[in-house]
């Protein structure tokens, strides 16, 4: 009787949270299927200054044998590209980079089958661990934003750029947190 009332009571409870997530509004949907695609996924640790523009098939191999589960496709929307060549892309959940920073999602952007960006999307959370990591990890490098000949301008919601030139490209994220928005950090091929 008693394992009975237990079944009982998980069927409700099940139904009751299947009910309030189907009414809860797009963003907590996706927040929530997202922590459940995050579970079990590796944490990415390729080192960002030793990123190279190589082989679309090259990449795709590396990452799917470290473990890294992706999802690919081409015909790309104008607001799926970083800039108008970029032709197809993969992403991965994974719940942290680097010195176990929380992060969400790792996109990789290939234009004529050739990494040309990797983009890392962060939860705001994630933001003073970022900027303590890159300022010790990435000492070493010109920070180009610091030099007055050139204007990055700003991110989407106006803060100022943070770029640095590392060894076969660029590294750029914002040097101000938005409250309640992911924190993204984007590595660019030279080549592009």
């Amino acid at each position: 009787m008693k394992l009975l009332k237990l079944v009982i009571l998980g069927v409700a409870i099940f139904l009751g949270a299947s009910a309030i997530f189907d009414k809860s509004p797009d963003h907590i949907r996706y927040e929530i299927s997202d922590w459940f695609a995050r579970l079990g996924t590796p944490d990415f640790i390729v080192a960002l200054d030793s990123f190279t523009s190589r082989s679309q098939t090259d990449v795709l191999r590396e990452y799917k044998n470290r473990g890294h589960e992706l999802t690919c496709y081409g015909n790309l929307r104008k607001e799926d590209k970083i800039g108008n060549d970029t032709d197809y892309l993969c992403y991965t959940y994974v719940s942290a980079i680097y010195d176990n920073i929380p992060a969400r999602l790792v996109t990789f952007f290939f234009t004529e089958n050739q990494l040309s960006h990797i983009r890392f999307e962060l939860p705001g959370s994630s933001f003073e661990k970022l900027q303590k990591f890159l300022g010790r990890k990435l000492s070493a490098y010109k920070r180009l934003d610091l030099r007055p000949e050139y204007d990055f301008g700003t991110d989407n919601f106006g803060k100022p750029l943070m770029v640095w030139s590392v060894k076969e490209g660029i590294v750029t994220t914002s040097a101000e947190e938005t409250q309640g928005q992911k924190v993204v950090l984007l590595w660019s091929s030279m080549d592009t």
